[in-house]
């Protein structure tokens, strides 16, 4: 079984979230946001806020991640709605606003903005923070900001599945990830955020102090996680995004 005190190793904000109602399902041992990452040395000024994007001088600039929950979720926020809302006319407000955004639109892509980005094809990125963290590491020349008006929370978590065939493998294996010198190796080797807390405190003090990639209390309190859509949600989220991407043709 897990071990209570390991289990205190993990920041109480990133416990009990709404998927995960009294960590009964899972434990997360990485987190992050989706933000902007943007190459200095291609724009005047950083972005800082959603409302930055539609920015004439971004004209032809910008990668989005290409996903309907991200890009209606950010249009959303862009307006102070929940990137979780189901009100038509919230929707129907975001979806006119993304269509203004589409001059700035270079790209809708997935995995492959990584490689655009570290290669200085596009000034501007929306993304997870996983992601940009491996692109800055990359380039220096790229930077990575959370929105701190709003934006996505996003976890990775371990779980085990009820088929699994030893159990108690699966809990030992946990409990070594929760160790905090583990997860400090973890978090060094991949890039991501870690949420545990002994682990973040024995990072160097650049990076645990970064608020980009460890946003502070003020910025976190703004932050949501995806809630679960049902069928009729997640149609209609994917039918608006595809409106939007059909617009811009």
């Amino acid at each position: 079984m897990l071990i209570e005190k390991r289990i205190e190793n993990i920041g109480p904000e990133f416990l009990n979230q709404s998927f995960n109602p009294g960590n009964k399902f899972s434990i997360p041992y990485f987190w992050g946001t989706l933000g902007i990452v943007y190459n200095e040395t291609m724009v005047d000024e950083a972005p800082e806020h959603w409302d930055d994007l539609w920015k004439p001088e971004y004209k032809d600039s910008i990668m989005l991640f290409d996903g309907a929950r991200e890009v209606l979720g950010l249009g959303l926020n862009s307006l102070g709605y929940s990137l979780n809302s189901k009100d038509p006319q919230q929707l129907e407000e975001t979806v006119d606003k993304l269509y203004k955004l589409t001059p700035n639109i270079k790209a809708i892509v997935a995995d492959e903005m990584k490689g655009y980005m570290i290669q200085n094809n596009a000034a501007i990125g929306v993304t997870f923070s996983g992601e940009a963290s491996q692109m800055l590491e990359k380039n220096p020349n790229l930077k990575y900001v959370v929105p701190t008006e709003a934006s996505n929370l996003w976890f990775d978590n371990m779980v085990i599945p009820k088929t699994v065939k030893n159990q108690d493998a699966a809990y030992a294996f946990i409990n070594f990830m929760l160790k905090p010198e583990n997860a400090l190796k973890n978090a060094e080797y991949v890039g991501y955020s870690t949420p545990n807390l002994p682990a973040k405190e024995m990072l160097l003090e650049e990076t645990r102090e970064d608020k980009s990639f460890y946003p502070d209390a003020d910025t976190m309190k703004h932050l949501e996680v995806y809630e679960k859509f049902d069928h009729k949600w997640t149609g209609k989220y994917s039918d608006l995004f595809l409106q939007f991407k059909m617009y811009r043709k």
